[in-house]
């Protein structure tokens, strides 16, 4: 065992391997490096005075930091002072108090800055992975935090987005990053509902006469010998299910009591990532044939 992540006690059997974390859970040890690494940026940004007066952010982050200070947390420009200390004090307080959810958001709205460190990203990626978090991020553009979990079905949606955004469909990659942030805000019906619009945008593509419906697409696969029968039974009973059940769907039977969970949410954003992944390299294959 050679994982990076193990300490020797863990790899030699010691200790107990700490197991997988689940969705909405976000310990104190995980708030502290997070913060930690959202720290450890901020304080290469300090700049200082030989007047006396300081510290206080400079570089990109004073841009990142003000960007934080009107967007997300809806205070007045004329409030915003670029002091170290008491924008450190108000951002670890935040980490470490507020819900799980929440400090996603304000890690998301970072990472989402123009002028962002780029290897913030990649480094906040790596920090969810160490602290075992039922989540991951997609590296975008742009990034998002994705609700993963186990981390093989983290990097399958992810690598699922990616290939839809260098396929050109940006309308799919979308839907699936809207159904992320559905599920993180715990709105299970929204986020199968988004999943589902992932798909139907792949659908059109396959076959523009489908109109918002799957049905269709999947036909013109299986004409094409594209897709076995069997298969495409599998794919229209899934979005059977998301179509028929009240309040995911259509806008109309949007009920606050809709029969849906967050596991239900979280195996469709997983099956309609790879779904629609999956239609367009059978679409594509078809077209080279």
């Amino acid at each position: 065992m050679d994982d990076a992540r193990y300490s020797f006690s863990q790899a030699q059997g010691y200790e107990e391997i700490p197991t997988q974390l689940k969705l909405e859970e976000l310990p104190g040890e995980a708030r502290i490096q997070i913060w930690n690494l959202l720290y450890a940026d901020l304080d290469e940004s300090m700049e200082t005075s030989n007047m006396g007066y300081g510290p206080w952010v400079g570089g990109n982050w004073v841009h990142v930091l003000r960007a934080v200070h009107m967007g997300y947390f809806v205070k007045s420009l004329d409030d915003w002072r670029t002091d170290f200390w008491p924008i450190c004090r108000e951002l670890r307080q935040y980490v470490e108090t507020q819900p799980f959810n929440r400090v996603f958001d304000l890690v998301q709205f970072v990472l989402r800055q123009r002028l962002c460190p780029r290897k913030l990203v990649g480094q906040m990626k790596r920090t969810f992975e160490v602290c075992r978090l039922a989540y991951t991020i997609d590296i975008g553009p742009p990034p998002t935090i994705l609700p993963a979990v186990t981390p093989e079905e983290g990097n399958a949606i992810v690598e699922s987005i990616q290939a839809l955004q260098q396929a050109g469909l940006h309308g799919s990659a979308e839907h699936l990053r809207r159904a992320s942030a559905c599920i993180n805000r715990r709105d299970w019906a929204g986020g199968v509902r988004e999943s589902i619009h992932s798909v139907e945008s792949v659908a059109r593509q396959v076959d523009p006469g489908a109109g918002r419906t799957l049905g269709p697409a999947l036909k013109s696969l299986e004409r094409r010998g594209a897709l076995r029968p069997a298969l495409k039974e599998g794919f229209s009973k899934l979005y059977g299910y998301a179509s028929d059940e009240q309040g995911i769907r259509h806008a109309l039977l949007d009920q606050p009591n809709a029969a849906v969970g967050r596991d239900e949410a979280v195996f469709m954003l997983g099956a309609c990532a790879s779904f629609a992944s999956y239609l367009w390299r059978k679409h594509i294959a078809g077209e080279d044939g």
